[in-house]
Protein backbone atom coordinates (compact mmCIF):
# COMPACT_ATOMS: atom_id res chain seq x y z
CA UNK A 1 0.00 0.00 0.00
CA UNK A 2 1.02 3.31 -0.84
CA UNK A 3 1.84 5.64 2.31
CA UNK A 4 1.70 9.00 1.37
CA UNK A 5 2.05 12.78 2.88
CA UNK A 6 1.30 15.64 0.95
CA UNK A 7 3.17 19.30 1.19
CA UNK A 8 0.05 21.01 2.64
CA UNK A 9 -3.48 20.23 4.33
CA UNK A 10 -5.26 21.43 0.74
CA UNK A 11 -3.91 18.65 -1.04
CA UNK A 12 -4.78 16.17 1.73
CA UNK A 13 -8.49 16.84 1.07
CA UNK A 14 -8.44 15.16 -2.31
CA UNK A 15 -8.93 11.78 -0.47
CA UNK A 16 -11.81 12.94 0.74
CA UNK A 17 -13.53 13.14 -2.66
CA UNK A 18 -11.97 10.17 -3.84
CA UNK A 19 -13.38 7.78 -0.60
CA UNK A 20 -16.46 9.46 -1.46
CA UNK A 21 -17.04 8.55 -4.75
CA UNK A 22 -15.86 4.85 -3.75
CA UNK A 23 -18.19 4.65 -1.33
CA UNK A 24 -21.05 5.41 -2.93
CA UNK A 25 -20.45 3.09 -5.69
CA UNK A 26 -21.56 0.38 -3.50
CA UNK A 27 -24.76 1.81 -3.44
CA UNK A 28 -27.58 -0.30 -4.99
CA UNK A 29 -28.56 2.84 -6.92
CA UNK A 30 -25.69 5.27 -6.66
CA UNK A 31 -26.05 8.79 -7.61
CA UNK A 32 -22.14 8.60 -9.42
CA UNK A 33 -21.20 5.17 -10.55
CA UNK A 34 -16.92 5.36 -10.31
CA UNK A 35 -15.60 1.54 -9.82
CA UNK A 36 -12.03 2.94 -10.24
CA UNK A 37 -11.93 5.07 -7.27
CA UNK A 38 -12.35 1.58 -4.72
CA UNK A 39 -9.37 0.61 -6.74
CA UNK A 40 -6.96 3.42 -5.73
CA UNK A 41 -8.64 3.47 -2.19
CA UNK A 42 -7.44 -0.10 -2.02
CA UNK A 43 -4.19 0.93 -2.58
CA UNK A 44 -3.72 3.55 0.29
CA UNK A 45 -2.52 4.37 3.53
CA UNK A 46 -5.16 5.92 5.36
CA UNK A 47 -7.84 6.25 7.89
CA UNK A 48 -10.57 6.67 5.41
CA UNK A 49 -13.03 5.16 7.70
CA UNK A 50 -12.91 8.40 9.86
CA UNK A 51 -15.11 10.04 7.36
CA UNK A 52 -17.60 7.42 7.31
CA UNK A 53 -20.48 9.31 9.06
CA UNK A 54 -20.11 12.39 6.53
CA UNK A 55 -23.44 11.51 5.13
CA UNK A 56 -24.09 15.26 3.82
CA UNK A 57 -20.43 15.88 2.22
CA UNK A 58 -20.67 12.84 1.01
CA UNK A 59 -23.79 13.06 -0.86
CA UNK A 60 -23.01 16.73 -2.22
CA UNK A 61 -19.35 15.40 -3.27
CA UNK A 62 -21.14 12.71 -5.74
CA UNK A 63 -23.99 15.19 -6.94
CA UNK A 64 -21.05 17.66 -7.94
CA UNK A 65 -19.24 15.09 -9.57
CA UNK A 66 -22.26 13.82 -11.53
CA UNK A 67 -23.50 17.03 -12.41
CA UNK A 68 -20.12 17.95 -14.02
CA UNK A 69 -19.93 14.50 -15.99
CA UNK A 70 -23.13 15.33 -17.35
CA UNK A 71 -22.21 18.88 -18.13
CA UNK A 72 -19.10 17.25 -19.89
CA UNK A 73 -21.14 14.63 -21.73
CA UNK A 74 -23.43 17.25 -23.09
CA UNK A 75 -20.48 19.49 -24.31
CA UNK A 76 -19.20 16.80 -26.23
CA UNK A 77 -21.96 15.76 -27.72
CA UNK A 78 -21.26 18.97 -29.65
CA UNK A 79 -18.00 19.44 -29.31
CA UNK A 80 -16.64 15.68 -29.76
CA UNK A 81 -12.96 16.60 -29.94
CA UNK A 82 -13.07 19.10 -26.67
CA UNK A 83 -10.29 19.55 -24.97
CA UNK A 84 -10.98 18.89 -21.02
CA UNK A 85 -9.00 20.29 -18.09
CA UNK A 86 -9.40 18.99 -14.83
CA UNK A 87 -7.96 21.93 -12.15
CA UNK A 88 -7.05 20.47 -9.27
CA UNK A 89 -7.33 17.01 -9.96
CA UNK A 90 -6.27 15.07 -7.41
CA UNK A 91 -6.73 11.60 -7.69
CA UNK A 92 -9.96 11.98 -9.53
CA UNK A 93 -11.06 9.17 -11.96
CA UNK A 94 -13.25 11.44 -14.38
CA UNK A 95 -11.21 10.40 -17.37
CA UNK A 96 -11.25 6.76 -16.94
CA UNK A 97 -15.75 7.30 -16.78
CA UNK A 98 -16.16 9.50 -19.53
CA UNK A 99 -13.39 8.08 -22.28
CA UNK A 100 -15.81 5.64 -23.62
CA UNK A 101 -18.62 8.02 -23.83
CA UNK A 102 -16.63 10.53 -25.67
CA UNK A 103 -13.70 8.92 -27.27
CA UNK A 104 -12.39 11.84 -29.09
CA UNK A 105 -12.20 14.16 -26.21
CA UNK A 106 -8.43 15.24 -24.77
CA UNK A 107 -8.05 15.07 -20.91
CA UNK A 108 -5.44 16.89 -19.02
CA UNK A 109 -4.99 16.37 -15.29
CA UNK A 110 -3.09 19.52 -13.92
CA UNK A 111 -2.14 19.97 -10.11
CA UNK A 112 0.99 20.59 -8.11
CA UNK A 113 3.95 18.25 -8.87
CA UNK A 114 3.71 15.99 -5.87
CA UNK A 115 -0.57 15.41 -6.18
CA UNK A 116 1.02 14.62 -10.24
CA UNK A 117 3.17 12.00 -9.22
CA UNK A 118 1.16 10.21 -6.77
CA UNK A 119 -1.41 9.93 -9.44
CA UNK A 120 0.42 8.74 -12.19
CA UNK A 121 1.16 5.77 -9.76
CA UNK A 122 -2.35 5.21 -8.52
CA UNK A 123 -4.50 6.34 -11.18
CA UNK A 124 -4.46 4.67 -14.53
CA UNK A 125 -4.41 6.51 -17.78
CA UNK A 126 -7.50 6.81 -20.29
CA UNK A 127 -7.09 6.94 -23.88
CA UNK A 128 -5.70 10.75 -24.98
CA UNK A 129 -4.91 11.32 -21.46
CA UNK A 130 -1.81 13.92 -20.21
CA UNK A 131 -0.54 15.05 -17.00
CA UNK A 132 0.21 18.73 -16.05
CA UNK A 133 2.35 18.57 -13.21
CA UNK A 134 2.42 22.84 -12.30
CA UNK A 135 0.54 25.23 -10.52
CA UNK A 136 -3.16 26.61 -11.79
CA UNK A 137 -1.98 29.65 -11.12
CA UNK A 138 0.90 29.82 -13.68
CA UNK A 139 0.12 30.57 -17.67
CA UNK A 140 2.42 28.88 -18.99
CA UNK A 141 0.38 25.90 -19.23
CA UNK A 142 -2.54 28.30 -20.75
CA UNK A 143 -0.43 29.19 -23.42
CA UNK A 144 1.15 25.72 -24.44
CA UNK A 145 -2.47 24.69 -24.52
CA UNK A 146 -4.31 27.13 -26.51
CA UNK A 147 -1.08 26.65 -28.79
CA UNK A 148 -1.46 22.64 -29.13
CA UNK A 149 -5.52 23.23 -29.27
CA UNK A 150 -6.06 26.24 -31.01
CA UNK A 151 -9.13 26.66 -32.53
CA UNK A 152 -10.29 23.69 -30.02
CA UNK A 153 -13.47 24.23 -27.37
CA UNK A 154 -12.37 23.55 -23.79
CA UNK A 155 -13.91 22.42 -20.79
CA UNK A 156 -11.94 23.89 -17.10
CA UNK A 157 -13.42 21.70 -14.74
CA UNK A 158 -12.31 22.63 -10.70
CA UNK A 159 -14.40 20.76 -8.42
CA UNK A 160 -14.03 21.65 -4.74
CA UNK A 161 -10.94 23.97 -5.54
CA UNK A 162 -12.07 27.64 -5.54
CA UNK A 163 -13.16 27.88 -1.86
CA UNK A 164 -9.00 27.62 -1.01
CA UNK A 165 -7.77 30.92 -2.70
CA UNK A 166 -8.66 34.37 -2.02
CA UNK A 167 -10.45 36.03 -4.30
CA UNK A 168 -8.45 39.16 -6.15
CA UNK A 169 -5.86 35.63 -7.03
CA UNK A 170 -8.86 33.19 -8.14
CA UNK A 171 -10.27 36.10 -10.08
CA UNK A 172 -6.96 36.96 -11.82
CA UNK A 173 -6.64 32.88 -12.56
CA UNK A 174 -10.41 33.30 -14.35
CA UNK A 175 -9.30 36.53 -16.15
CA UNK A 176 -6.18 34.72 -17.69
CA UNK A 177 -8.38 31.43 -18.83
CA UNK A 178 -11.11 33.89 -20.01
CA UNK A 179 -8.85 35.46 -22.26
CA UNK A 180 -7.02 32.38 -23.71
CA UNK A 181 -9.86 30.17 -24.19
CA UNK A 182 -13.64 29.68 -25.73
CA UNK A 183 -15.63 27.24 -23.97
CA UNK A 184 -16.61 26.42 -20.57
CA UNK A 185 -15.61 26.72 -16.61
CA UNK A 186 -17.07 24.25 -14.45
CA UNK A 187 -16.82 25.00 -10.68
CA UNK A 188 -18.67 24.65 -6.80
CA UNK A 189 -18.63 28.09 -5.62
CA UNK A 190 -19.56 28.77 -1.89
CA UNK A 191 -21.50 31.46 -0.54
CA UNK A 192 -20.38 34.65 2.13
CA UNK A 193 -22.65 32.59 4.62
CA UNK A 194 -20.62 29.11 3.97
CA UNK A 195 -16.94 30.77 4.37
CA UNK A 196 -17.98 32.18 7.84
CA UNK A 197 -18.31 28.32 8.71
CA UNK A 198 -15.99 26.70 11.40
CA UNK A 199 -14.29 24.53 9.65
CA UNK A 200 -13.76 22.44 12.76
CA UNK A 201 -17.49 21.97 13.01
CA UNK A 202 -17.61 20.73 9.33
CA UNK A 203 -18.49 17.44 9.17
CA UNK A 204 -15.72 16.39 7.08
CA UNK A 205 -13.34 18.66 7.30
CA UNK A 206 -13.14 18.47 11.16
CA UNK A 207 -11.09 15.39 11.08
CA UNK A 208 -8.08 16.63 9.33
CA UNK A 209 -5.32 16.84 11.33
CA UNK A 210 -4.88 20.92 10.92
CA UNK A 211 -7.79 23.05 10.69
CA UNK A 212 -8.66 23.76 6.64
CA UNK A 213 -9.18 27.56 5.65
CA UNK A 214 -11.95 28.13 3.63
CA UNK A 215 -10.62 31.28 1.63
CA UNK A 216 -13.52 32.78 -0.89
CA UNK A 217 -17.32 33.26 -0.68
CA UNK A 218 -18.65 34.55 -4.02
CA UNK A 219 -22.63 36.32 -3.81
CA UNK A 220 -23.73 34.92 -7.17
CA UNK A 221 -22.86 34.21 -10.75
CA UNK A 222 -23.17 37.92 -11.42
CA UNK A 223 -20.51 38.99 -9.39
CA UNK A 224 -18.57 36.41 -11.76
CA UNK A 225 -19.72 37.79 -14.91
CA UNK A 226 -18.72 41.30 -14.10
CA UNK A 227 -15.35 40.42 -14.06
CA UNK A 228 -15.29 40.66 -17.93
CA UNK A 229 -18.74 41.02 -19.02
CA UNK A 230 -17.66 40.55 -22.71
CA UNK A 231 -15.96 36.80 -22.10
CA UNK A 232 -17.61 35.31 -18.93
CA UNK A 233 -21.31 34.43 -18.81
CA UNK A 234 -23.09 31.86 -16.53
CA UNK A 235 -25.32 29.16 -18.63
CA UNK A 236 -26.21 27.01 -15.68
CA UNK A 237 -26.62 26.76 -11.77
CA UNK A 238 -27.17 23.85 -9.54
CA UNK A 239 -28.33 23.81 -6.42
CA UNK A 240 -27.47 20.56 -5.22
CA UNK A 241 -29.32 20.57 -1.90
CA UNK A 242 -32.40 20.81 -4.61
CA UNK A 243 -31.34 17.48 -6.48
CA UNK A 244 -31.31 13.99 -5.14
CA UNK A 245 -33.62 14.69 -2.24
CA UNK A 246 -34.10 11.41 -1.01
CA UNK A 247 -30.15 11.15 -0.44
CA UNK A 248 -30.05 13.95 2.07
CA UNK A 249 -31.77 12.58 5.27
CA UNK A 250 -33.92 14.84 7.37
CA UNK A 251 -31.19 16.91 8.50
CA UNK A 252 -30.19 17.85 4.74
CA UNK A 253 -33.78 18.13 3.96
CA UNK A 254 -34.60 20.61 6.32
CA UNK A 255 -31.56 22.61 5.62
CA UNK A 256 -32.88 23.19 1.74
CA UNK A 257 -35.61 25.16 3.44
CA UNK A 258 -33.26 27.91 4.40
CA UNK A 259 -31.90 29.88 1.53
CA UNK A 260 -28.26 30.63 3.31
CA UNK A 261 -27.80 26.63 3.89
CA UNK A 262 -29.45 25.92 0.47
CA UNK A 263 -27.14 27.97 -1.69
CA UNK A 264 -24.02 27.23 0.10
CA UNK A 265 -22.13 25.62 -2.33
CA UNK A 266 -24.03 25.65 -5.68
CA UNK A 267 -22.84 24.22 -8.89
CA UNK A 268 -21.90 27.03 -12.47
CA UNK A 269 -21.26 26.62 -15.49
CA UNK A 270 -19.58 29.35 -17.13
CA UNK A 271 -19.15 29.77 -21.08
CA UNK A 272 -15.77 31.39 -21.94
CA UNK A 273 -15.33 33.47 -25.15
CA UNK A 274 -16.32 37.06 -26.61
CA UNK A 275 -19.75 37.36 -27.53
CA UNK A 276 -21.18 38.81 -30.08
Amino acid sequence: MEKIAFADIVSETLLINLYFRSKENEEARPILKDEFSGDVVSRIDYDFAKFDRSTLSRVGTVIRARFFDDCILKFTREHPDAVIVQVGAGLDTRPLRLAPLCPEATFYDLDLPDVIALRDKLVPKAPRNYSLPCSMLETAWMDELARKHAGEEFVFVLEGVSMFFEKPIFREFFLNLAARFSGLVLVDLLNDFATKMNTRKHDTLKFMKEEVKIKMGIAGADEVEAWDKERIKCLEIGTMMNMYKHRWGLVGRAMSWIKPFREACRMFVFALGKRG
